[in-house]
């Protein structure tokens, strides 16, 4: 048999971890990406709003259809 290189016992460790408190250094880049997805939101949100429709609202394909009389036989 071969002997183990490696003989850490493993089952000694724990599965439960604690949350700490961050330093303002720690919370710099979670506040970059957090700004840069309201402005990508902002930006986003302002595009669709000043976007011109392709057909104007008088438009015949915009008004609503009336249906049509059944026909005579």
């Amino acid at each position: 048999m071969s002997a183990k290189t490696d003989p850490r016992d493993e089952s000694g460790g724990s599965k439960y971890f604690y949350r700490r408190s961050l330093s303002g250094r720690e919370l710099l880049p979670v506040l970059g990406v957090a700004a840069a997805a309201g402005l990508l939101a902002f930006y986003v949100a302002r595009i669709m709003q000043q976007r011109t429709p392709l057909l104007p609202e008088d438009s015949p394909a915009r008004r609503p259809s009336r249906p049509r009389p059944p026909r005579a036989r």
